[in-house]
């Protein structure tokens, strides 16, 4: 069995486990932390596998994996496995609580590992239709988990992003389908017209037209699932309504998966037309969509909600990323995946704790928290800054290379507008920082005491990762995602 293989049938054989496991807590919890540790393994091997030897593929080219991929894979391996390991702790609040029953965490911790297969599949699909098959199993992988406590909010956010999910990926569909008719007409070879790196090799000698319309079904189709203003409607209420790891799972990963889908496609597109057609098509589309989620930001009194349009905020800074091109606008972009993963996972995984406390997700009504959770206020506010691109958290790397990016090409008056949303993203933080942090509590506080250490271990993990990519050149990841821009840029 090649390593490739290994990476998917290891989260489905530990979701089959769970599932028929029995019903008690403390085995459903080590068996799901044993599996996705293992699977967290295995993912990084295949890491390693092309940090020491390049692209390699699998059953006839139908899986690869190249330096692109690779760093989507680091994002479901690290974020992965300490959200899952956090899930463990929140379930069990959960529980206590009995917002949920045994029979609910078996069906949680099962769901968790076949969410984590498809998002897998996703990354290492060579051949575009499955990826694209891979993309739309994730909703249907996820929606129960999002869907997990069955109330009424609960359900109809499940469904909204259920129905708004797929029907924009029915737009990549056809882009799917548009592409495949498009590179067999220039290979006239059917066996390989479906494989990315055979269309990407080709791209030269495609229909121009016909290349551009695909890049804009694309965009509207994965840009949907990523969370891309105007298709950004069903994100809110499902992070809203979710628990917190799942929200976790969603944004730190989830979106990154839709996000690489839009990176090929700009890579394929690009070398077909030129660049010039894609990055003023993906300018539009993140200076929209960060204006967008910025002003919904500022008007936020739930946490969750709040970090919800941060997701939508941050696709919208990789899509501008990549609007301004170049090499370093397409290293931003890929950087800004992984600074976001751990960012947001942070972020959210803070938001259990939260809950926690106050039992509710209104910040009007929480205050005083660092004087309650210390350790929990600065995981959230270590959160808070990397998201808005305070110096010395992974964010602000990335950030400062869009400016840099933008000022080196002399696109001044798009600069001036990220400066512009940035800067009101900053401010709708803080206030709302403040709001939850300091004074006094404004209305009942449930727990009054932090989290053990061992709870708050995941957060601290997370927090300790983006400060490392803040302040470190960590060369082995460097050098994947420069290897992941010479792919796009097709060099």
């Amino acid at each position: 069995m090649d390593s490739l293989t290994l990476i998917l049938i290891l989260p489905l054989v530990g979701a089959l486990i769970l599932f028929l496991s029995s019903k008690n807590y403390a085995t459903l919890s080590i068996i799901h932390v044993i599996v996705s540790g293992i699977t967290s393994l295995a993912l990084l091997f295949n890491v390693y596998k092309v940090l020491v030897s390049g692209t390699f593929f699998s059953y006839d080219k139908f899986l690869f994996l190249d330096s692109l991929g690779a760093v989507f894979l680091v994002l479901i391996a690290i974020t992965g496995f300490l959200v899952n390991l956090y899930s463990t702790i929140y379930m069990r609040w959960e529980f206590e609580e009995k917002h949920i029953n045994l029979v609910d965490l078996r069906r949680y911790y099962g769901l968790c590992h076949v969410f984590i297969f498809t998002m897998t599949l996703s990354v290492i699909c060579n051949n575009i239709a499955f990826m694209w098959a891979a993309i739309e199993a994730t909703t249907l992988a996820s929606v129960f988990l999002v869907a997990i406590h069955k109330d009424k909010k609960s359900t109809e956010s499940g469904y909204k992003y259920i129905v708004l999910c797929s029907i924009g990926l029915a737009f990549a569909l056809y882009a799917t389908v548009l592409l495949y008719s498009v590179t067999f007409t220039t290979t006239q070879n059917s066996d390989t017209a479906m494989l990315w790196t055979t269309i990407m090799s080709s791209a030269k000698g495609l229909n121009e037209n016909a290349m551009k319309l695909i890049f804009v079904f694309a965009l509207i189709g994965f840009g949907t699932k990523a969370g891309l203003a105007p298709t950004h409607t069903w994100l809110p209420d499902v992070h809203a309504q979710g628990p917190a790891p799942i929200s976790a799972l969603l944004s730190g990963v989830l979106l990154k998966c839709a996000m690489l889908a839009i990176l090929r496609y700009y890579a394929v597109t690009a070398s077909a037309t030129s660049f010039e057609f894609v990055q003023s098509i993906m300018l539009i589309s993140g200076t929209i969509t960060l204006f967008v989620a910025g002003i919904f930001l500022i008007r936020q009194h739930d946490v969750k909600r709040m970090f919800a349009y941060h997701s939508v905020v941050h696709m919208g800074v990789i899509a501008f990323a990549l609007g301004i091109g170049g090499e370093l606008g397409v290293f931003a972009a890929i950087f800004h995946c992984l600074a976001h993963s751990f960012t947001k996972a942070l972020a959210f995984c803070s938001t259990g704790n939260i809950a926690r406390i106050y039992g509710t997700k209104d910040m009007t009504k929480m205050g005083g928290m660092i004087k309650i959770a210390p350790v929990t206020t600065i995981m959230f506010a270590a959160a808070v800054c990397s998201l808005v691109g305070v110096p010395a958290f992974a964010i602000f790397v990335s950030e400062f290379l869009v400016f840099k990016g933008a000022i080196v090409t002399g696109q001044y008056f798009a600069v001036a507008l990220f400066a512009i949303a940035l800067a009101i993203i900053f401010i709708a933080d803080f206030s709302h920082f403040n709001m939850a942090s300091f004074g006094e509590p404004k209305g009942e506080v449930l727990h009054n005491k932090e989290m053990k250490f061992i709870e708050n271990l995941p957060l601290i993990l997370l927090c300790v990762l983006i400060i490392v990519f803040g302040v470190w050149h960590v060369d082995s990841f460097f050098t994947l995602v420069e290897n992941g821009v010479k792919i796009i840029m097709g060099v």
